[in-house]
Formats: structure tokens, C-alpha cells, sequence
């Protein structure tokens, strides 16, 4: 398929299945399909990342075609819609450390108490505090060389350039404040860089930039893998209480931790390598098979107790794990 048709058709199903579940306007701007959501609260961009990540993985598998969402943090006031926008866009670009084919939260991947509303320093500084982000050492040097490049050529004076500088300052510790981590940490043994670094040339400037810039993406590598792994652990714990439930599953998980499936799905198996859905069932399996050989009770009834109503299912799915039916499984641990 062309890409032109390819690009039609995916815009076609955009209106049949997302449009339609949403009070919102759809329109195509710089070459993507943008909407524009009216939600009744901030919660609900939960179910629209869930909607969205199903419409990315079903349109590739129908299709072909690699579409990845972009959702942008809630405005109240029709006035900041340019940020959710821009939040949006910020999204899809994180599809480098999340995957393309899927929808991207942007409230989901950082900090909640992000302010999108930047201040006009951290606006111009977008592409570096992305860089930072992202941990990529060769996009925070080209990001640094344009935005020095910037100061330098927009200071006619001397004073000029000292206000750039130390409002750059002040927008490093707003991106660090927003992300929970301490600008202080990365400034060795310079104590007031609102005073030293207006005095750094150019060249030595940006050296810093770098090596701060640098050290504060690995930080924040570690904030986020702190991050994922405290979801992870909270998930497990939700198992380890109630595998037994029948209606436990990958939804209600989520909904409990209020994060959508596709990120929650995303980091669950790149840090254990195995599905939610799949840790689930092999917990359950592991507790079954334990009472199969502990306890004197039917096939069905552990079933049961493992949040398995249906016997049938529960045979079927225990056969897949261990290769064998609960009952003949029991057998041969006896035997043996």
C-alpha cells in the first residue's frame, strides 16, 4: 500500500474508532492527525492512553501501518492548549526509550508536578532538558552548542549576556526541582553559579553544560528505574494478595495503581522480560501446583482457589505450564 493511501486509511479508522468514543475535534496539522479532547477529569486520560495504545497495536497488525500516540497533560483553560500540544509531540519523541506502535502518556513519564507552562528560558532550552532526559551524550553536546550559540549571538552587551546566563541557571533548577532531583548535586564545588557562570566564556560554558547535563541524565535514569521498579514491586505485592480473585487482572492492576496498560505493560516487561498477564498466570499455576501436592482437595477446587472458576480453563491452562492435567501432575509427584 502506498504511503499516501496507508495515510488515509489510518485517518479513516482514527474517526471510526477514537473520534467516536470521545467528545472531541480531529484535524490534520503539519502532516499529523491531531484531536482535541474535552475529558470530564484529569483521570480519564488513563482510558484514553488505553484507547489509544489498542487503536496504535491493532492498526499496525490490520494495516501495517507504525502510528504512535502522543497525550499531553490535561489543560483546564482552552488558552494552554499549545502545552498539551507541545506535551503531545514531547510524548511521541520519548518513543525512543519506549517503543514506537503504542500510545505515550506524557504525565505517565514525567513528573506530575511538571510544570508544562515553561517560562521563556526553559522554552528555548526544550531541546536540551530533552536531551537530558532521553540520556543521549550526543544530542545534550548538539543541544548545548546551539543554546550557547543562542546566548552568544542574542547578547549585544556584556549585561545581556550575564541576564541570559543566570536565567539558564534558574531554569536548571526548575527542571531539577520538577524531576525530584537537586540542581546542588551537579555543581561540585561551585557555590553560587548565578555568580560563576556569567563569567565562563564560551568554550568553558559549554564544557559545564555538558558535564551537568550529562550527570543529571543519568540521575534521572535512575529516578525512573526507581520509579519503574516501585510499580513493578507494588504489582507483585497486588498478586501476592489477591491472585485468588477471579476478576484479577492486567486492568484492574493498573486501575488500582492509576497508570494506563500500555506504560505500565511497557516497563513491567522490559525490567522482568516476561507480560504482566504471563507473571499473573504463572504465580497462580505455582500456588495450584503447591496445593495440588499439599492438600488432599479436587482439581476444581483449587482451581477455585486460585481465582480459576472455570475447571475446564484451569486444566487448560495448568497442562500449558507444567505439560500434564493437575491430576496426573499429583500422580507422578507421588510416585516420584
Amino acid at each position: 500500500m502506498s504511503p499516501l493511501l496507508l495515510s488515509m486509511s489510518v485517518e479513516r479508522e482514527i474517526k471510526a474508532r477514537i473520534v467516536g468514543k470521545f467528545k472531541c475535534r480531529e484535524f490534520i496539522y503539519l502532516g499529523n492527525t491531531v484531536l482535541i479532547i474535552e475529558l470530564k477529569s484529569k483521570e480519564e486520560t488513563v482510558e484514553l492512553t488505553d484507547v489509544c495504545d489498542k487503536f496504535c497495536k491493532w492498526v499496525n497488525r490490520v494495516i501495517g501501518a507504525v502510528v504512535t500516540a502522543g497525550i499531553g497533560m490535561v489543560c483546564d483553560n482552552i488558552s494552554n492548549i499549545n502545552n498539551s500540544y507541545d506535551g503531545a509531540r514531547e510524548a511521541v519523541s520519548y518513543r525512543v526509550l519506549y517503543g514506537t506502535k503504542r500510545a505515550i502518556n506524557i504525565d505517565e513519564i514525567t513528573s506530575n508536578k511538571q510544570n508544562m507552562g515553561l517560562q521563556s528560558e526553559e522554552t528555548k532550552m526544550h531541546e536540551l532538558f530533552k536531551a537530558i532526559y532521553l540520556g543521549n551524550e550526543q544530542e545534550i553536546e548538539a543541544a548545548t552548542n546551539r543554546e550557547v550559540d543562542r546566548i552568544h549571538s542574542n547578547s549585544n552587551t556584556i549585561s545581556q549576556y550575564k541576564l541570559y546566563t543566570m536565567e539558564m541557571v534558574g531554569a536548571f533548577y526548575r527542571f531539577c526541582e520538577n524531576n525530584f532531583i537537586d540542581f546542588n548535586d551537579f555543581l561540585g564545588e561551585m557555590s553560587n553559579p548565578y555568580e560563576k557562570v556569567p563569567k565562563m566564556d564560551e568554550s568553558t560554558l559549554k564544557k559545564w553544560i555538558v558535564q551537568v547535563s550529562t550527570e543529571m541524565g543519568k540521575q534521572l535514569k535512575s529516578v525512573r528505574n526507581s520509579k519503574s521498579r516501585r510499580l513493578i514491586n507494588d504489582a507483585k505485592n497486588i498478586v501476592a494478595n489477591r491472585y485468588m480473585e477471579e476478576d484479577l487482572s492486567l486492568d484492574k492492576v493498573c486501575s488500582i495503581m492509576g497508570v494506563s496498560n500500555s506504560y505500565f505493560s511497557s516497563i513491567f516487561k522490559k525490567e522482568t522480560g516476561i507480560s504482566f498477564v504471563s507473571y499473573l498466570t504463572d504465580y497462580r499455576m505455582d500456588i495450584a501446583a503447591k496445593l495440588i501436592l499439599d492438600t488432599n482437595e479436587k482439581s476444581y477446587k483449587i482451581g477455585e482457589m486460585v481465582g480459576y472458576m472455570d475447571a475446564n480453563y484451569f486444566s487448560y491452562v495448568f497442562k500449558k505450564k507444567f505439560g500434564i492435567s493437575p491430576s496426573k501432575y499429583r500422580n507422578a509427584k507421588l510416585k516420584s
